[in-house]
């Protein structure tokens, strides 16, 4: 009884930090549109053919990795006004509806972060639930969220500028996070999953078709082999 009582008692383990920062989803940078994340977290691809790493997450079909400004950008109207490096050419929003979600493969139980804004004038909210889609139990309360810098980044050409961190506390079991608000009007980056109630930077994203350091060494030792070859063979045939 006792140690049954101890294992009631115990703290839900944590899982591994997970950041998702959609840096990468969109295939270019700036991007005059904006892809549907889809499997893009979930060992699949986004609408353009785009893939992370696998995390167990996917997406709604209106969940789109929204354009973010550069300095004199016009992408979209969101930006991170020049604070962010890792997480600075997207986040998560929507095309069309009121609301989308992300699924967890696997009942997620942990802290859960993001970073966000809101347009001037408008709301948004998000939701943890224990079934997939936002179906069933409601684990958390739908938290309301409101415009934090109304002057926004001129500079920037952005009215949701620049993006503050949120919270919305510890789960247990949750298989989905919804998120509402009118199309284009909101944005969400940096959900953290696993760390404390304040969102983390996500690490920087390379490309699975990018060459690692050490390829770009091989590739370069490869040319200079080559050229080499190539001047020892003229050489030759001048003498």
């Amino acid at each position: 009884m006792a140690m049954a009582a101890a294992l009631l008692a115990a703290p839900v383990a944590q899982a591994a930090i997970v950041v998702l920062g959609f840096e990468g989803v969109n295939p270019t940078f700036p991007s005059a549109t904006s892809a549907q994340i889809l499997n893009f977290y979930n060992g699949g691809t986004s609408s353009a053919a785009t893939s992370g790493t696998n995390f167990g997450i996917s997406f709604a079909s209106n969940a789109v990795a929204v354009c973010l400004n550069k300095l004199g950008g016009n992408c979209s109207n969101a930006s991170r006004g020049g604070l962010s490096v890792t997480s600075a050419r997207a986040a998560l929003g929507i095309d069309s509806g009121t609301s989308t979600y992300l699924d967890f493969a696997s009942a997620y139980s942990g802290q859960i972060a993001f970073s966000y804004q809101v347009a001037p004038g408008f709301s948004a909210t998000i939701q943890a639930f224990s079934g997939l889609g936002g179906t069933g139990a409601a684990l958390t309360g739908p938290l309301a969220l409101f415009n934090t810098n109304p002057t926004g980044c001129p500079a920037y050409n952005a009215a949701m500028c620049t993006l503050g961190p949120g919270g919305l506390g510890a789960v247990v079991g949750a298989q989905s996070i919804v998120f509402t608000g009118v199309a284009r009007k909101f944005v969400f980056d940096d959900l953290t999953f696993g760390a404390g109630n304040d969102p983390l930077p996500p690490p920087a994203f390379v490309r699975s078709d990018t060459p690692e350091p050490a390829a770009w060494a091989l590739m370069i030792l490869g040319f200079a082999g080559v050229g080499g070859a190539l001047r020892r063979r003229r050489t030759v045939q001048v003498s």
